[in-house]
C-alpha cells in the first residue's frame, strides 16, 4: 500500500493551496473499472445462433473517476474561488499527476467536469472533483528516442504500454543530402512497412501517425504523393524495426497505461468525531488570495 498526499494539475501542486488527497466522512477515491471497456459490434439475426461479429471497440468512452481532497482547516469563500479558478473552466485538456510512488511514471490528460465542496458543520473543508480523461488510459511522461541511420539498420524499440492497442508515435526524420527514401518495416507487426519516397533535398520530415498527418516542415513540400499511406505503429512489447535510409530518425510520444482511475490511491483520513476536525497530516499553508 502506498500513501498519496499531493497532486499536480496543469503544472501547479495542490500543496500551493494547502490541499491534500483525503478520505473524509466516508468519501474517498472510488473504485473504477479499467478504462478499456469492451463494446462489441455485432448483428444478431433470426436464422443464426451466433451473431455476425464485426469487431470490438475498447475506447468508445473515456476514463472517468472521482478525486477527493481538502485542507486541514475550514476554507473561506475567497479560497474556494481561488481553488475553483485553478481547477475548472478549462477550454482544453490538462495534465494531472498523482504524488504516489506507484503512479509517479504516469499522467492523466483530463478536465475537471464538476467540483463539489464538502462541508462539515456548514463550513467547507474539502472537495470532490469529477475527472474526465481524453481517452480510457493514462499516459507516460514523454519519451524521445533518436537513431542515426546509415543504409539498412535494424533497431529495437520496446513499447512499454500496458494495453493491447497499437501505439502510434510521432516520427521526425532529417535525411542526409543524398537520401530520397525512408522505409520502416516492423518485423513484429507482420512486416508492415511505412515507406516514403521522393523526399526533397534539405527536407525536414514530421509524421503524426495518430492523426494521420505527414509534413515537410522546411518548404511545405507535398509528401503524400510518395507515401504508401501505411502510418507507423508499434505493437505491445518488443518491436524489431528494419530502417532503410540515411539520416537522423527520432521516435517520440507517450506510452499508454491501463490503470483503472484512482481506486488504489490511499489518502489522508479525516476523522470528525464530536464536531471537531482531527488532523492526520500537516500540509502547507494556503497561499494568500
Amino acid at each position: 500500500m502506498f500513501n498519496c498526499y499531493e497532486f499536480t494539475f496543469d503544472g501547479e501542486s495542490s500543496a500551493m493551496y494547502g490541499l491534500m488527497v483525503y478520505d473524509i466522512g466516508g468519501r474517498g477515491q472510488s473504485d473504477v473499472s479499467f478504462g478499456n471497456k469492451a463494446s462489441i459490434v455485432e448483428t444478431r439475426t433470426n436464422n443464426r445462433i451466433q451473431p455476425i461479429y464485426f469487431g470490438t471497440n475498447y475506447h468508445s468512452k473515456p476514463l472517468e473517476f472521482k478525486l477527493v481532497f481538502g485542507a486541514e482547516r475550514e476554507l473561506d469563500r475567497y479560497e474556494l474561488e481561488d481553488i475553483a479558478y485553478w481547477l475548472t473552466g478549462r477550454k482544453e485538456y490538462k495534465w494531472l499527476s498523482i504524488g504516489q510512488q506507484d503512479m509517479e511514471q504516469l499522467q492523466f490528460r483530463c478536465m475537471v467536469t464538476e467540483l463539489t465542496p464538502i462541508s462539515h458543520g456548514w463550513l467547507p473543508v474539502a472537495f470532490q472533483a469529477t475527472i474526465q480523461c481524453d481517452c480510457p488510459y493514462a499516459y507516460s511522461y514523454p519519451f524521445e528516442k533518436q537513431y542515426t541511420i546509415s543504409g539498412e539498420t535494424t533497431i529495437l524499440f520496446r513499447n512499454e504500454s500496458s494495453v493491447r492497442e497499437y501505439l502510434k508515435p510521432e516520427i521526425s526524420f532529417a535525411p542526409a543530402s543524398s537520401t530520397r527514401t525512408l522505409s520502416l518495416v516492423n518485423l513484429n507487426d507482420d512486416n508492415r512497412e511505412f515507406k516514403l519516397t521522393g523526399i526533397p533535398s534539405g527536407a525536414s520530415v514530421f509524421v503524426n501517425n495518430s492523426n494521420g498527418i505527414i509534413q515537410e516542415l522546411s518548404s511545405g513540400y507535398n509528401l503524400y504523393d510518395g507515401f504508401n499511406l501505411n502510418f507507423f505503429r508499434l505493437v505491445h512489447g518488443d518491436n524489431n524495426i528494419k530502417v532503410t535510409g540515411d539520416g537522423v530518425l527520432t521516435i517520440s510520444g507517450r506510452f499508454l497505461y491501463n490503470v483503472a482511475g484512482l481506486g488504489g490511491v490511499a489518502g489522508c483520513i479525516l476523522v470528525i468525531p464530536n464536531w471537531r476536525l482531527i488532523k492526520t497530516a500537516r500540509p502547507k499553508r494556503l497561499r494568500s488570495s
